[in-house]
């Protein structure tokens, strides 16, 4: 007698919760430090719904259709979740759908990326070689005896009847699951208060992934993903608007920043888009920054930013990097600073510092977005000081359209290496050499009256596992270092970028304007591709919580006495440092990060939410606040709820804003309604 649908789906129920609720714990484990949680109960919900959509479907008669059928989705599922926890490894992310483009470009550092992972990770095997076993081998050998009718239903009656009632109990038992699925997000003990997203937003509109993975498993986490995608679901965010029209005539002071809102507050009273409402609203209340005694302390100089590809902490070496190191230790040294891991680090850090705004987790925003303008960027305002603005690269647009996205944001002109006339391969393991991008880029903006330059290095990008022309140039400097190869690689690559600088130093000299001239360094994110194991040979740190993420931060200028800051800072605070040191007519409130010589509470704020400070390290995922060692500062939960709320916010409303292309909209806004004769500047003098 053939086994009834009922047991069927009972079967195939049972063996998939197995499956999916162990490649859950799996990823668990080896992703977060506090394993066991209420979250836990969710996922049992969230697997048993799955498990039972599944079990339903391979509820086939032919046999050879089901094993089929259960093995593909096994393979789905594993592999799925097998590379997003090994993604967490290599670029402390999980992916999302909207960066599956950058994801197939992870492919072109297979070994890095596997190198990266913990061996745990393949723990993730077992649970999927025991499931394709089962229903291969063993699943006419497995009989299950008969249940107790409370239990089991066994059905007297036809076979389409029956299948009928039975799809009908499927459909009622998933009804309660997901009700109770839906009560989980929603009750008290099952919510940690000091989250910065409530798990009803979250789920659904998953865009902080490692938090919607801690709460969610990672299987659900994709499945929301997916459909915030197809739905073009978002945040829900309402402001009311207040704006506060300050009398501010009684708080003038030497160092106030006056500016004029009248064309704003007209465009608001005449705006009906409610995304545009929201984010008008949130804006023109943020505190306008006074100015401080660093203001205007550059005004005037040129400026050559400089992004260096792949620089941690440890090109802080006089032994190895004396140019770099002299710039650090001889200029204003931030020595606490962090460039935040994402799921795109370098396209969405490069547009951090230029535009002052968090990127988006769930795509690569700068490509995503690469149509936006932004009238309050770095090079804009340069612009607006009649600036010769450009921006320079040694490689080509492969994985960032610089040629769109540069112009966008300012600059008057862009060329990547084939514009530069840099050899370069398509070859994943080699790179241009960051000498000829000085060599080639500087006669195109040396001789201008001012100019302010973006420089891209390549150099020192992975992979360090295998050979290469930069990787292997300088390894016969390094023989006295008892390093592993992956490190010496590395210092082999950055050792060019280090001679790359010192030229640039040396042109400016020979032209006569390094004492005019400010350079910016900063590190785009720490090395990818090296394991944690290899780094700690080098790092004179501990890389516990997100250590890892410490970068270089230098202003320097030749006439500037050098100084260390030790505020906590990152990538995000960069845009209004200069604005105000150069004594731009900027308005702070457009900047989500703090100028940082300001007076404020200087926190690091990385992509998930977590942040850290003197105090020490608040994990978002985890929701626990980590003391430094031999600090004993504490947090009361009103207090980490408030910050985390303020961080949360502002990562919000600045996504909505790229989504919304609202510059630009405010930009043309702000020309609608022309400022009124009587100029906030008369009224000062009166």
């Amino acid at each position: 007698m053939k086994e009834k649908l009922g047991k069927q789906i009972f079967k195939n129920t049972f063996i998939f919760f197995l499956f999916i609720f162990c490649i859950e714990l799996i990823v668990r484990f080896n992703t977060l430090s506090d394993f066991i949680g209420w979250p836990i109960l969710r996922i049992v919900f969230s697997s048993l719904i799955l498990a039972l959509i599944i079990g339903t479907i391979i509820s086939v008669k032919n046999s050879l259709i089901k094993k089929i059928i259960a093995s593909i989705i096994s393979i789905i599922i594993v592999v799925y979740a097998w590379f997003e926890v090994n993604l967490y490894f290599y670029l402390g992310f999980f992916m999302g759908a909207g960066n599956a483009e950058q994801g197939t470009k992870v492919m072109d550092y297979i070994k890095e990326y596997l190198t990266a992972a913990k061996s745990t990770t393949y723990l993730l095997l077992i649970p999927f070689i025991l499931i394709i076993i089962y229903y291969w081998y063993f699943e006419k050998k497995l009989k299950i005896k008969k249940l107790n009718k409370t239990v089991y239903f066994k059905f007297y009656i036809e076979k389409k009847a029956q299948k009928i009632l039975a799809y009908f109990i499927v459909l009622i038992i998933i009804a309660l699951l997901s009700l109770g699925y839906y009560y989980s997000l929603k009750v008290n003990f099952m919510q940690n208060k000091l989250q910065s997203t409530n798990n009803i937003s979250l789920i659904r509109y998953p865009e902080n992934s490692n938090l919607a993975v801690s709460q969610f498993g990672v299987i659900v986490y994709g499945i929301t993903d997916l459909n915030s995608i197809i739905f073009k679901l978002n945040y829900n965010n309402d402001y009311v608007y207040t704006y506060l029209n300050e009398d501010i005539k009684s708080h003038v002071t030497d160092y106030s920043r006056i500016i004029d809102d009248y064309s704003w507050q007209e465009l608001i009273l005449n705006e009906t888009n409610n995304n545009y409402n929201n984010l008008n609203n949130y804006f023109i209340n943020r505190e306008i920054i006074p100015k401080n005694e660093y203001t205007g302390l550059f005004e005037g100089k040129n400026l050559i930013v400089i992004l260096m590809e792949s620089a941690s902490d440890i090109v802080i070496n006089e032994e190895l990097f004396p140019n770099i190191y002299k710039l650090y230790n001889e200029g204003i040294s931030f020595r606490n600073n962090y460039s935040p891991r994402n799921s795109c680090s370098t396209g969405n850090n490069e547009m951090t510092v230029i535009t002052g705004l968090y990127t988006i987790n769930n795509t690569c925003t700068a490509n995503t977005y690469k149509r936006n303008t932004y009238f309050e960027s770095l090079f804009n305002h340069f612009n607006n000081m009649e600036y010769s603005t450009s921006s320079y690269h040694n490689y080509a647009d492969f994985y960032y359209s610089r040629r769109i996205i540069h112009p966008n944001m300012g600059s008057k002109v862009y060329r990547n290496a084939s514009d530069l006339g840099i050899k370069w391969s398509a070859l994943y393991k080699e790179w241009p050499s960051d000498v000829d991008l000085i060599e080639k880029s500087v006669p195109y903006f040396i001789n201008a009256e001012k100019f302010m330059t973006f420089l891209i290095s390549v150099t020192s990008h992975q992979p360090y596992s295998v050979d290469s022309e930069y990787g292997n140039k300088n390894l016969d400097r390094l023989t006295q270092y008892n390093y592993s190869m992956p490190i010496k690689r590395y210092l082999s690559k950055m050792l060019e970028l280090d001679t790359a600088i010192g030229l640039l130093m040396q042109k400016l000299e020979e032209s006569g304007k390094l004492d005019d001239t400010v350079i910016v360094l900063f590190g785009d994110h720490y090395p990818y591709g090296i394991s944690t194991r290899y780094l700690n040979e080098i790092m004179n740190y501990d890389l516990i919580n997100n250590e890892i993420d410490r970068t270089p931060l230098i202003i320097y200028n030749s006439e500037k006495e050098a100084e260390q800051i030790y505020k906590y800072t990152s990538l995000i605070d960069l845009a209004p440092t200069i604005l105000n040191l150069f004594n731009m007519n900027y308005d702070p409130r457009l900047y989500l990060g703090n100028d940082i010589f300001s007076d404020y509470d200087d926190r690091a704020i990385f992509a998930d939410g977590s942040w850290q400070n003197k105090d020490g390290f608040y994990s978002n995922t985890n929701g626990k606040f980590i003391n430094s060692i031999n600090n004993n500062t504490t947090y009361n939960n009103e207090e980490l709820i408030q910050i985390n709320y303020e961080i949360n916010l502002k990562q919000k409303m600045s996504s909505l804003a790229i989504k919304n292309n609202y510059f630009n909209y405010l930009e043309n806004g702000l020309k609608k309604y022309p400022k009124v004769d009587e100029t906030l500047e008369t009224v000062i003098e009166e």
